[in-house]
C-alpha cells in the first residue's frame, strides 16, 4: 500500500507539473518595462533585481571639474559628457549629437541634442559646458587635472592668471552649439572631451563645492542621480527619471560600498558571499583559486591594461648616453620569464609603449627589443665593456615603496643583467617625491616607471616622450612626428602611420626599455549581460572605468542561474530566485 501511495503521489506531482508548465507556455508574458519606461530584454530579471553592487573608493566630491584625484567614480554616472566611448573605443554621441572641425582644424563645433535637462528641470545647454570648462580652468578652483585640457586655447594662460576666464577658447554660439578653439590643430580633441561631464552652475553657485556630496543638494544631468551617501559606508545611485539622453539604463540602482585607500576591502570573500557583483582581482593567490573554482572560473575576465612599465634612463649624460649600452640592456631582459614567474597572471610582455589593442599599436616592433643575450653582450662589448668589465655600478630606482610582485620582478631583472651582461646593478626603493623630482629634472639615471593612459588615442601615450616631457631622452624626428600626428584631421590611416613611425623611433633608439603591460583580472556575475561587456573587436570582455558611463546603458541581470552554479531539481522546473 505504501509503494502504491508513493506512485500515486509521484504521478500527481508529474501531472501537476505538466499543468503548471503548460499553463506557463500558454500565457507567456510580454516584455517587461523598467522604471524609466525602457523595454527590457526578454531574458531580463525583474526591476527589483536590477541592482549592481561593488566596492568603491571613497572620494571627496562627485564633480569631475572640482577634483579628479579625489573624485568618486560614481560621478561618471550622474553627469552627462559631450561624448562617450564604446567597448571598441569608438566615440559615441552623448550630449553632443555630432561634431566637426573647421577647415583650418583650429575650431571644433559640437551640436547638442535638445530636450536634455538637469534633475531640477532646468535645460542642459551649451552655456552649461562653457561654465563647466571655465570652472576647470579657474585658478581659484585649483583643479588638480587642469593639465589635461591644455590643448584648449588660452587654457594655460587662464590657469596662470594671465588672462580672464572669458578668454578661454570655449564659447556658445547659441543654446545648442558649443565652440571649442585650440591653440594648435588638435585632431584628437573629441577623444579628449570624452572627459567633459557637466557641472551644474545653479548648484555650484548656491551650495559651493559641497553641492555634490549630499542627495538634497546634488543635481544630475546623467543616467543616474544620487540618493544616498553615508560616509565610510555606502553610496547609492538610482536611475534618473528626468534623463532623456541616449544612455537610458536598464539598471535601476548602483550601490557602491565605500572604502579608503589605507584599508582595502575583502573583495573576493564579499563576492563569494553575494555582497557584491563585480570586483578587480589583484592577488595572485586569489587568482589561482578562482581559476580552479567550478563557479568562479566562469566569471573571470582577463585583458591587457592600456599602460606600460619600463626602465627610463638619462640619455643626456652618463653611461646611458651611449645607444649601445641601452640596446644591451634591452636585449638582456627576458620579459617572458618575468611575466611567467614574478608577475604570473598580472602582466604580459611589453616591447613598445602602446599595448596591442590600443589605437596605432604595432606588433612589428616586438623584435626590436627582443631578448637576445648574445646580442646584448655584443652591444656592451662594442660600447667598451666586454663581459661587463669596467661598467660602473648603477642603481635601479623604484618609486614610492614598491613591494610584492613588482619588486620581485625588478630583482629578477637585476639577476638577468648580472648573468647576461656581467654587471652589478642595485635595486633601491625611493620616496615618491625624490623619485619624481629626479625624473622630471632629468637626473634619474635608471628607474622603473609605470604609466597608464588618460584617453584612448596614440597622442596620449606618445606625447609623454617628447623632449619637453619628463624623460631624459630626446629625438627631434620623434618630436616632429608626434606633433604632425596631432594635426592630421580626416585621414585616420595616415595619422596612424605617422604615430607608428614615431613609436618605432622611440623603441629603436631605446628611449626606454619596455618591460610589461599590466594584465587586469576582473570577476563579475555571469548572469549579468549587456553589449558593453560582451567581447569587443579585440576579443576580450572588460569592465573599464572609462566605459562605465556606457555600461549603464546596456548591462542588466538576467533571470538565468549563474554559469557553473548548482541548481536544484525544483529550481530547474519552476525557476530559481
Amino acid at each position: 500500500m505504501i509503494k502504491r501511495g508513493l506512485v500515486i503521489i509521484l504521478m500527481a506531482l508529474v501531472l501537476g507539473i505538466g499543468y503548471v508548465l503548460a499553463d506557463q507556455d500558454d500565457s507567456s508574458p510580454g516584455p517587461s518595462v523598467n522604471s524609466r519606461g525602457i523595454i527590457m530584454p526578454s531574458d531580463a530579471a525583474g526591476p527589483e533585481k536590477q541592482v549592481v553592487r561593488s566596492f568603491l573608493l571613497e572620494g571627496t566630491y562627485q564633480e569631475w571639474f572640482r577634483t579628479v584625484y579625489k573624485v568618486m567614480h560614481g560621478q561618471r554616472l550622474i553627469a552627462e559628457p559631450l561624448i562617450r566611448v564604446d567597448k571598441n573605443f569608438e566615440l559615441l554621441p552623448a550630449a553632443a549629437e555630432r561634431w566637426e572641425p573647421s577647415e583650418d582644424g583650429l575650431t571644433w563645433y559640437f551640436y547638442l541634442r535638445k530636450g536634455l535637462v538637469f534633475s531640477d528641470g532646468r535645460p542642459l545647454t551649451a552655456h552649461d559646458y562653457v561654465y563647466t570648462f571655465r570652472r576647470g580652468a579657474d585658478p581659484e578652483n585649483a583643479y588638480d587635472f587642469e593639465w589635461y585640457y591644455r590643448p584648449i586655447k588660452n587654457w594655460g594662460a587662464v590657469v596662470r592668471r594671465e588672462v580672464p576666464k572669458d578668454s578661454l577658447g570655449v564659447h556658445a554660439l547659441d543654446d545648442y552649439t558649443l565652440v571649442v578653439e585650440t591653440g594648435e590643430v588638435c585632431s584628437y580633441l573629441p577623444a579628449l572631451l570624452t572627459y567633459s561631464w557637466a557641472s551644474p552652475r545653479q548648484a555650484v553657485e548656491k551650495y559651493g563645492d559641497v553641492w555634490s556630496t549630499k542627495p538634497e543638494t546634488s543635481i544630475s544631468s546623467g543616467p543616474f542621480y544620487l540618493t544616498e551617501w553615508s560616509k565610510s559606508d555606502r553610496m547609492v545611485l538610482k536611475a534618473n527619471p528626468t534623463y532623456y539622453g541616449p544612455a537610458k539604463p536598464y539598471l535601476e540602482t548602483f550601490v557602491g560600498l565605500l572604502f579608503n585607500q589605507a584599508t582595502q576591502p575583502p573583495a573576493l570573500p564579499a563576492y563569494e558571499a553575494d555582497e557584491i557583483d563585480f570586483t578587480n582581482i589583484t592577488s595572485q593567490a586569489e587568482l589561482g583559486r578562482i581559476q580552479t573554482d567550478p563557479l568562479l572560473k566562469h566569471e573571470l575576465n582577463t585583458f591587457t591594461a592600456f599602460n606600460a612599465f619600463y626602465l627610463t634612463m638619462n640619455t643626456y649624460s652618463g653611461i646611458f648616453s651611449d645607444l649601445r649600452v641601452r640596446q644591451a640592456f634591452s636585449h638582456a631582459i627576458d620579459r617572458n620569464a618575468i611575466t611567467k614567474s614574478a608577475l604570473q597572471g598580472l602582466a604580459t610582455p611589453a616591447y613598445a609603449m602602446m599595448p596591442i589593442g590600443f589605437p596605432a599599436a604595432n606588433a612589428d616592433l616586438h623584435s626590436v627589443q627582443r631578448f637576445d643575450p648574445v646580442l646584448a653582450r655584443q652591444r656592451l662589448a662594442e660600447a667598451g665593456y666586454p663581459d661587463g668589465k669596467g661598467f660602473p655600478y648603477v642603481e635601479m630606482w623604484l618609486r614610492g615603496g614598491e613591494a610584492g610582485p613588482t619588486k620581485d620582478a625588478m630583482e629578477g631583472i637585476q639577476a638577468m643583467l648580472s648573468q647576461n651582461l656581467g654587471i652589478d646593478i642595485g635595486v633601491r626603493n625611493v620616496e615618491r617625491k625624490i623619485f619624481m623630482d629626479a625624473l622630471n629634472g632629468h637626473t634619474l639615471e635608471l628607474g622603473l616607471v609605470p604609466y597608464g593612459y588618460d584617453y584612448v588615442d596614440p597622442s596620449n601615450l606618445l606625447s609623454l616622450w617628447m623632449s619637453n616631457g619628463r624623460h631624459g631622452w630626446r629625438n627631434d624626428l620623434f618630436d616632429r612626428l608626434v606633433v604632425q600626428g596631432g594635426t592630421i584631421v580626416g585621414d585616420p590611416d595616415r595619422r596612424r602611420t605617422v604615430y607608428q613611425e614615431a613609436e618605432r623611433i622611440l623603441v629603436e633608439d631605446v628611449g626606454a626599455v619596455f618591460l610589461w603591460h599590466s594584465q587586469n583580472n576582473q570577476i563579475w556575475k555571469s548572469n549579468i549581460k549587456g553589449d558593453a561587456i560582451e567581447p569587443n573587436i579585440f576579443g576580450y570582455r572588460a569592465w573599464r572605468w572609462d566605459q562605465v558611463q556606457n555600461l549603464s546603458t546596456t548591462i542588466y541581470f538576467t533571470n538565468e542561474p549563474r554559469k557553473g552554479q548548482r541548481v536544484s531539481f525544483w529550481e530547474r522546473l519552476f525557476g530559481g530566485g
